[in-house]
């Protein structure tokens, strides 16, 4: 089994290790349309990216008009169904490699 010690990048909220020894990074963008107050939600705008640093494949899903304070966290509810599935898909069938550094 591997295991990685370093930092996620910034705004990666999950990781799938490839067969490669790549990463799919799952990252979320979230645009307020609407602040809320104690009488309303606030609502907006949630985006799910899904990239792979090997093969640099990648999904994307959006999600608009959402009251946003009821779907947190959006990876686990019913709107990341699909990315975690592309995620976990992606991760047990590529092969690439990541591209070394330094």
């Amino acid at each position: 089994m591997t295991t990685q010690t370093t930092a996620w990048p910034e705004g990666v909220i999950a990781r799938y290790l490839t067969v490669g020894g790549a990463t799919v990074d799952i990252a979320q963008t979230q645009v307020v349309r609407k602040e809320g107050d104690h009488y309303a939600s606030t609502v907006g705008d949630i985006a799910l990216t899904a990239r792979c640093s090997g093969c640099r494949d990648s999904e994307e899903v959006a999600y608009e008009g959402l009251y946003l304070d009821r779907v947190e966290p959006v990876l686990e509810s019913v709107y990341g169904e699909d990315t975690r599935a592309w995620a976990q898909s992606h991760a047990e069938t590529c092969r690439a490699m990541p591209k070394p550094t330094a």
